[in-house]
Order: C-alpha cells, then structure tokens, then sequence
C-alpha cells in the first residue's frame, strides 16, 4: 500500500471447516495499476462482495472479514472514486436484515416496526437507534494507537430520540449520552465508556419503569418535556406552563482541577453542555453526575461575587494566548415588552467568570456558534426566531410546545420573492477586552449557519478586513431552515436524495473606525481533488474543526464531514450518500491541495472529525508548529454490525494508523474535547 505505482490487494479467508473436514484457504490477489482501466473499472464494481465457494457456504463471515480489510486499508480512498457504481448486494446480509425475533433479542430498546422498515431502507438509520450504558476496552483491530497520543476524548450526542415506539419532536431533544474515549499510546490500549447523562428528566423517566413498559410498537407517555417535545401523552393540560428540561447532549469542556488543599487534587473537571440549560458536572471516571445544573460564577477569592446570568452555550472559544474562555447564552424573557438580549462572557482558564455584559439583539433568536479572532468575538443573528410576547401563549397553554413556534422569517433573497417576512441576518462583533458590541452588520441576504470555521482580521491600507468562514446551509432558492428543521424533527423519515447540507463559505467584511460596517465579498469555497472534478464545497460538509482560532497566523486547514463521491446506479444515475460516511482535510488556500475524501466502505458512515493537535501532546518541540500536525479520531457507524469501531488518521497526510472495534454503537455526535495526559484505566 505505500507504493504509489502498484496496488496489491491480498484477501485470505479462513472458511472455518472443523477439523475433520480439515482448514480451506482461499488466496484472491489482484494487481492493480492506477489509472488504468481495471482500476478504474473492476475494483470499485466487482470487490463489493467476494464470492468463495466450499463445502461450507460461510458468507456472513467472508463478509466480515471483508469489511475489517477494506475499513482499515491505508489506502481506502482509491476503493471510492466518483465512477464507483452501486452493486445491489443479498439483503440477507447485515444486522438490520435478520429475523425481527433476531433483533429484537440482541437490542435493549428495538425500533417498532414501521422504524425497523426505514432502517431496512437506509441503513444509515440505524445510527440514531438508541444506545446503552457500556464500558470495554477497544479491540484493536489494525494498526496501533500512535506513542504519543496520549489522553482523554469526551464526546456528547443524544443517547436516544425514541422512548418506544414514542419519537421525540427533534433530534436536538434526545438525552445526553457521554463517551470517553482513553488512549494511551504507550500500553497501546484505549478503554471506551459510554453511559446516559442522568439528568432530572432521564432519572424521571426511568423512574416510572416507562422504557421497560415501553413495548416496542407502543408510545409509552413521557415524563419530561423538551423544547420540541410535550411531556406525558401530549395532552395540554400535561404541558400547561411546563419548562422545557436541559438534556445536556450537544458538547463537553474539560476544565483544570480545584485544588482542595495544598496537596490534594481532584481530578479534571468535565461537564456536558447545552445551550437549553446550565453545565453539568460530570464524574469522568464514572461518567456519573456530580451536580446538577450549576451556571458558572466568579472565583470564590474575587472581590465581586457574580453568576453567569444566561446559560451556557455549546460552543466555546478558548484564546490561544490568554487561555481565557468565551460563550454567550440566549437570555428568554417571556414578557411582552422586552427587548431581546444575549448574555455575553468571559472566563478564566479554570472556569471562573471574570467579566460578563448583556447585548440587545434584533429580535429573538439562538446563536449557536460563536467564534474568535485576534481582538474579537463574533457570531451571526439568523431569523429562525423563538417566540416572544404573546406568540408564547399556546407553549404556555401547553397547545404546542416551545420548538414549534420557531419560524423562520428571513427576507426573500435578491430576485426571488415570497419566503420569510422581512427580517435581516446580522454579523455582530464584540470586543474580547470589555465585551462590548462595536459592530453590527447588516447582510445582504439571509444566512443560516450552524458552525463557524474561523475569524480573521487583515489591516489593509489603514482598512480593517474581518474575513469569516462558516458551514452555511444552502438551498436553491433561497436559504431557509425550514426544511432543515423539519428533517432534524425526524431522522428517520427523510426521503432519499432530499437531506440538505452545508458547504464552506467565506465573507469579508469591512469594519470602520466609526462603528460602521459592510459586506464587501462572499465567495464558496471548494475543495477539488486531482483525480475528478468532484468538489466537496459544491455537494456538503458539516462539524468544521480547525486546529485553533484567534491565532496570529491564518489558518490553512480545516477537517470535515462530508459525503464519498457520488456512485452510479444501474440505471446510469449518480446518487450521493443520504449521510455523512467521509472525512477530508480541507486546503483553504489552495482548494487543490485538499486530501481526497477517505471513507471506510459500503454501508459505513461518519461521526464528526475531532482534531488533536501535536503541540498539546507531551514532548512535542515547541520550534516544530505545523498547523497540520496531529490526528484525527472518528467514531464510525457499521450498518452491518450496528457497532461502533474508531478510526485514528495522521491529520497532515489522513492515513489510517489504528482501527479499534466497539461491541456496541454510539448514535451519531455532536462534539467533544480531547484532554491530553489524562488516562482513564480500565
């Protein structure tokens, strides 16, 4: 696999007679020039399914073995060029495919029928099933965990969207789940424990015994409420002036341990965010809940006592070179005659709030993501908007709940007419310093951003440039959340060949000395690949994760999710992945340069990309600063097996160095931090 002349692929299969039938080996070698005809042709076609014939026929097992080759091949990304062409292989195959009596013994919490049915259909599906507590020690499968790689991933994502045959009214309404993923380079050993956030409102559903009396064909009634979803069985008066509660599933930060006296230390602290509440603390050894939902307040010595007035986003920056941490949090206030606000913050490296100071936004809205520059904290106002005054009065009545009176209201793009009612998207920009609001922007056209890149500012002939890049939804015409919100309702139900993504943008912005401020460019940025004319940043990414914002220097490099190059079915159509199932680092500067996209065979799809730079690792040469250096650490979803495995790349050349194998599945994530130097044994 390291020349890059000559491809050998060399398959063995261990049929498993016993041992009276004696052992037949199957040896399959193919020798494959790039760019010829048979590379071109034969292996993305014909290397689906190996076919081995004996007196015993062991298919699920030739299969397998397969897969476990392909996946973990240092050189997949050639078995995915844009002309591969879809085999339809024996549906009998994989997981989803047995006996319902089959799955259901094998699943703590099996889909309903109709669910069971979607899956069949798209077996990406299956990973938002629910998960279960476990704690293993990864088997490593190919590969070995890099020497220095050392430390403590903690991802979040929710656990669960379905009580039963009971959906919850959004994806962004499952409960928590945390896992934590610890590698140690040196023992080569890499222990995984993934266990529920036993929030209020998950105990109180466990309480009531509801998701062991949830038959699996039965909406069983919930115990809690969510921000897109009614409590019991939906019924008003179980929902009149009923609080969403926090399912703490969307990040996790880790921060320094309090020191409880001059020789003892706690362990790092970690705690699962969500913009819907406050931070929870987090036991990381047992991933048990220490406190409840706490807001952050200043150091027990400051001379001014003060408590995080908003709650704490899921998105926060840390600056490169203070340490100091930023967030905001929508403030809600119900009353009719309020002025929307958010709630900006300052903290210290160990998480103490030095400095807050509220701002007045548009109109009401969530910011999800925010980001930092060399002097600047940033974000955009989007109007997909939240209720206010009386457009609250049938959440409170309990007629519906809170998600479903947000709207998208966003004006109608240039030349088209008819979408949204008016309301503008906005750049605003905060000093770092003091917090203070000293530029607000009026863009063009709507926007919707989930995820920003990074945040630059550029002097240019006593000009000051703010360039911002971003993963903006996009939609033709024009951009409107809607639908994307209408997906995210139900993960399971979205036609094929209809998901809506995101591609890398770029703005520059033009900021005055006075306060004043407008766009003066907005470009896509697109990432080709030497081999085709596929560009990622023209079909969809999404999670963007660079290697550190706020820096002196530009960043050059960005790692995304994105989706293989499209594959051609029998009738001739191209059709692209329904989900994310590839990885690819991005060249920003020069989109040609970006990797190809690396994926991991048939029926396997993506969680995001975590990015563990080099320089925070032990011993790393503070002279050596490419930005490039380190790894990345997916958790992938196998269909075939629903199982979870993890995949460990070199983020400067993306080759695979490890491939360890999960028992159990983890649902799709949302993020995560990785803390060096911090070991959980098994």
């Amino acid at each position: 696999f390291e020349s890059p002349h000559l491809f050998m692929i060399l398959y063995i299969c261990k049929m498993g007679l016993t041992k009276s039938e004696g052992c037949t080996f199957i040896l399959v070698v193919f020798f494959v020039y790039p760019g010829s005809v048979l590379s071109s042709a034969f292996l993305p076609n014909k290397l689906g399914f190996v076919r081995c014939y004996s007196v015993k026929r062991r298919w699920q097992t030739i299969r397998r073995n397969y897969d476990i080759f392909t996946s973990h091949s240092n050189s997949i990304s050639f078995l995915h060029q844009p002309n591969n062409t879809i085999e339809s292989h024996s549906k009998s195959n994989g997981f989803w495919h047995q006996p319902k009596n089959t799955i259901e013994s094998s699943l703590h919490s099996p889909p309903p029928d109709h669910i069971l049915e979607l899956i069949r259909e798209q077996s990406y599906r299956g990973g938002f099933e629910p998960a279960r507590d476990f704690r293993q020690c990864a088997k490593i499968v190919n590969g070995s965990i890099p020497l220095d790689l050392v430390g403590t991933l903690a991802i979040n994502c929710p656990g669960r969207i379905r009580v039963g045959a009971r959906m919850l009214g959004h994806w962004f309404d499952g409960d928590g789940y945390l896992v934590t993923l610890s590698l140690d380079g040196n023992s080569k050993e890499a222990n995984v424990n993934g266990r529920y956030v036993r929030t209020s409102r998950f105990k109180a559903q466990e309480d009531k015994n509801m998701e062991k009396e949830a038959v699996k064909n039965v909406e069983p009634p919930l115990a809690f409420s969510g921000a897109w979803t009614k409590a019991g069985m939906g019924k008003w008066w179980e929902n009149f002036i009923r609080i969403p509660e926090n399912p703490a599933n969307t990040a996790t930060i880790w921060l320094p341990p309090l020191q409880l006296s001059s020789d003892v230390l706690r362990s790092p602290r970690l705690f699962a965010l969500c913009e819907g509440g406050h931070p929870i603390e987090i036991d990381p050894i047992s991933l048990d809940v220490l406190n409840g939902e706490q807001p952050f307040q200043s150091s027990p010595k400051s001379s001014k006592q003060q408590i995080a007035a908003s709650y704490f986003s899921a998105h926060f920056s840390q600056d490169p070179n203070t340490n100091n941490i930023y967030n905001h949090g929508y403030i809600l206030d119900p009353s009719p005659f309020s002025t929307p606000r958010i709630n900006l913050m300052k903290f210290s490296p160990e998480g103490f709030l030095l400095h807050q100071k509220q701002s007045y936004m548009p109109y009401n809205t969530f910011v999800h993501d925010a980001t930092i520059s060399q002097n600047f904290y940033l974000y955009f106002v989007m109007p997909y908007t939240v209720p206010s005054g009386i457009d609250l009065i049938p959440f409170i009545l309990g007629k519906e709940p809170l998600g479903g009176g947000m709207r998208w209201r966003g004006a109608p793009s240039i030349g088209n007419e008819g979408h949204g009612d008016g309301l503008k998207s906005y750049l605003h920009v905060h000093s770092k310093n003091n917090l203070s609001l000293d530029w607000k922007v009026e863009m063009p056209n709507p926007v919707s951003v989930y995820h920003i890149v990074d945040a630059f500012e550029e002097k240019r002939d006593q000009e000051l440039h703010l360039k911002v890049r971003v993963a903006e939804l996009f939609s033709d015409p024009p951009a409107d959340r809607t639908k994307l919100e209408k997906q995210f309702a139900n993960q399971y139900a979205v036609p094929s060949g209809e998901r809506l993504h995101a591609k890398l943008r770029e703005y520059t912005f033009l900021l005055c000395a006075n306060g004043s401020g407008n766009l003066l460019a907005s470009k896509d940025i697109s990432s080709g690949q030497s081999s085709s004319e596929y560009k990622v940043g023209s079909v969809a990414c999404e999670y963007p994760i660079t290697n550190q914002v706020g820096t002196e220097n530009r960043l050059r490099y960005v790692w995304i999710n994105t989706l293989s190059p499209p594959k051609i079915n029998p009738n001739g159509d191209e059709k692209l992945s329904d989900w994310f199932d590839g990885v690819q680092k991005v060249d920003l500067n020069f989109g040609e340069l970006s990797s190809q996209i690396i994926s991991f065979g048939e029926g396997t799809y993506c969680g995001p990309p975590y990015f563990v730079p080099k320089r925070r690792l032990s011993g790393y040469s503070p002279t050596e600063h490419d930005e490039d250096d380190g790894y990345i650490v997916i958790f992938l979803y196998r269909s075939e097996r629903h199982s979870s495995d993890v995949a460990i790349l070199d983020s400067k050349t993306m080759r695979n160095l490890c491939m360890m194998e999960l028992d159990f599945h983890i649902p799709y994530s949302f993020h995560g931090e990785f803390l060096p130097d911090f070991v959980i044994s098994k």
